[in-house]
C-alpha cells in the first residue's frame, strides 16, 4: 500500500552510480521517481549503469554530478542528456575541472518545465537563457565559475530572468578571464524579480552595474558582491540598487576587512559571525596592490554605504593572511579618509594589527579638528590592548583630546569576542 501513491509521499529512488548496479535496483523497486547521483571517486561506473539510469528519462527527477571529469562528461554523460527530462526538478553539475566544450542548447531537449533548482559550476553554457525561458518554476539558479566560453551579456541575462517570477536565490560568478562587456545606458523600465531574497555576483564592475540597473528586487535581504580590480571603481548603479532594496538597507553595523588580495565590507543587522544572515550585504573588491588598497576601500565605501541606514558599530579587521607590513605601509591620511565616512559610528572595534595605524592616525589630529573624524564615537575596543603599549599611549592621547572637547571616548580591551575576520566566509549558499 505504501507505493500506491508514491508522488504524494515524495518518494524517490536514489541511484548512486558506482555503489550498486542500477539495473538491479530498477528490477527490485517499483516505478518511483529517480534521483541520479554520481560523485568524483566513483571512477569505475559502468556504461550500462549510465544507460540504465538516464534511459528512464521520463522518471528522472534529479541529477547530481559532483567532481566528474571532463572526458566522462563529454563522452558518457552529455550525450545522454540531450533528450527531454519532463520530470526533472533538480540539476547540479560540478566537474572536477573546467569543462572546455560549451553545453549544447539541446541539453534536456531544450526545455525544463518543472526545473526548480539549477546549479552549474565551471561549465560553459552560453545558451542558458534559452533553457531558462521554459523553466518558469525555478527557485534557485547558480551559474558559477563562468569562463569566457560561457559568457552571457547582461542584457540577455536580464531578459532570461524576467520569466522567473518564483526565483528566490541567484548566483552569477565569473572567472577572471571572462569577456568584458559594452556599457549601455540604464533602461527606462526595470525587470521585477518579486521573490528574490539572495543575490551573489562576482565579475567586472561594469557587468554588475548593467545587471542591477535593470532589475528590481523588493524582497532582497542578502547580497554578496565581489568585483574584479579596475583602476576606476564606478558603482553608482549598485548604490541605487541597494537603496531600492528596503530590507537590505536596514542595517546597523559595518565590518571592514583587509585581506591579502582584496578588501571586504560587510554590513549587517545580525551579530558578525562570518555568514550571510538576513539583512546582510557583503561587498568584496579585488585589489592586489597593497599601496592602493585603502584608497580603493574608501572609494568603495563612499559609493555604496551612504545609501544604507546609519551605522552604530564599525569593525576594522585584518585577515591572518594579510601581511603586517602592508598595514604599516598605509598612510595616516588614508585611514582618516576612510574613518570620515562613518560619522554615525558610536562603537569602534579594531584588531591588533590594524590598531597601531588607526591609533596613530587619530593621535595626529590637531585639537581643533578632533571632532572631524568619528564625531559620534563613544567607545573604542582594541583586541589585545593590554599587550599593545604604544597603541594604548596613542589612543589615550586621542581620548584625552576628545574629553577636553566635551565628547569623551572610552577605551576598552576587545576581549572574549568572536574573531569575525578569521571566520568570515564568502557568503555563498550551499
Amino acid at each position: 500500500m505504501a507505493f500506491t501513491s508514491p508522488r504524494h509521499l515524495n518518494l524517490q529512488l536514489r541511484c548512486e552510480l558506482g555503489r550498486r548496479s542500477v539495473k538491479e535496483m530498477l528490477d527490485i523497486w517499483p516505478e518511483l521517481p529517480i534521483y541520479i547521483h554520481a560523485i568524483s571517486h566513483l571512477v569505475g561506473v559502468e556504461t550500462d549503469d549510465f544507460l540504465s539510469a538516464f534511459g528512464l528519462n521520463h522518471r528522472v527527477s534529479g541529477i547530481h554530478l559532483d567532481g566528474i571529469s571532463g572526458p566522462r562528461w563529454e563522452q558518457q554523460i552529455a550525450p545522454l542528456m540531450q533528450q527531454p527530462f519532463p520530470a526533472l526538478t533538480h540539476l547540479r553539475v560540478k566537474p572536477c575541472h573546467l569543462i572546455r566544450k560549451p553545453i549544447s542548447r539541446s541539453i534536456l531537449g531544450g526545455s525544463a518545465p518543472r526545473l526548480q533548482d539549477l546549479r552549474l559550476w565551471n561549465v560553459p553554457f552560453p545558451a542558458l537563457p534559452e533553457l531558462l525561458s521554459s523553466a518558469t518554476d525555478l527557485v534557485c539558479l547558480s551559474y558559477d565559475g563562468i569562463p569566457s566560453s560561457g559568457y552571457i551579456p547582461p542584457q540577455a541575462m536580464v531578459t532570461a530572468l524576467s520569466a522567473l517570477t518564483r526565483l528566490e536565490s541567484l548566483s552569477l560568478t565569473f572567472r577572471l578571464e571572462s569577456l568584458p562587456h559594452r556599457a549601455i545606458p540604464p533602461p527606462d523600465t526595470r525587470t521585477l524579480l518579486p521573490a528574490l531574497t539572495y543575490l551573489c555576483f562576482q565579475g567586472l564592475p561594469g557587468y554588475m552595474e548593467v545587471l542591477v540597473a535593470q532589475i528590481d528586487t523588493p524582497l532582497l535581504e542578502s547580497m554578496v558582491i565581489t568585483l574584479f580590480n579596475q583602476e576606476v571603481l564606478e558603482v553608482s548603479e549598485l548604490s541605487k540598487f541597494v537603496r531600492r532594496a528596503d530590507r537590505l538597507s536596514l542595517v546597523d553595523r559595518a565590518a571592514v576587512t583587509l585581506k591579502s588580495s582584496c578588501i571586504s565590507v560587510t554590513v549587517s543587522q545580525e551579530s558578525l559571525v562570518g555568514r550571510v544572515d538576513p539583512k546582510t550585504l557583503i561587498l568584496n573588491a579585488l585589489c592586489p596592490e597593497s599601496d592602493l588598497r585603502l584608497s580603493y576601500l574608501a572609494q568603495f565605501c563612499a559609493s555604496c554605504l551612504p545609501t544604507l541606514s546609519p551605522f552604530e558599530y564599525l569593525y576594522i579587521c585584518v585577515s591572518p593572511c594579510y601581511r603586517q607590513e602592508d598595514v604599516m605601509y598605509d598612510l595616516d591620511r588614508k585611514w582618516l579618509d576612510l574613518l570620515r565616512l562613518f560619522n554615525t559610528v558610536k562603537k569602534l572595534y579594531l584588531s591588533e594589527f590594524v590598531a597601531p595605524r588607526v591609533a596613530q592616525a587619530l593621535r595626529g589630529l590637531p585639537a581643533e579638528r578632533v571632532m572631524e573624524v568619528l564625531p559620534a564615537l563613544e567607545t573604542v575596543s582594541i583586541l589585545g590592548l593590554k599587550h599593545l603599549v604604544p597603541v594604548k599611549e596613542a589612543i589615550s592621547e586621542f581620548a584625552d583630546a576628545r574629553r577636553l572637547s566635551g565628547h569623551p571616548v572610552f577605551i576598552r580591551d576587545w576581549g572574549g569576542v568572536v574573531h569575525y575576520w578569521q571566520s568570515q566566509g564568502n557568503g555563498s549558499r550551499g
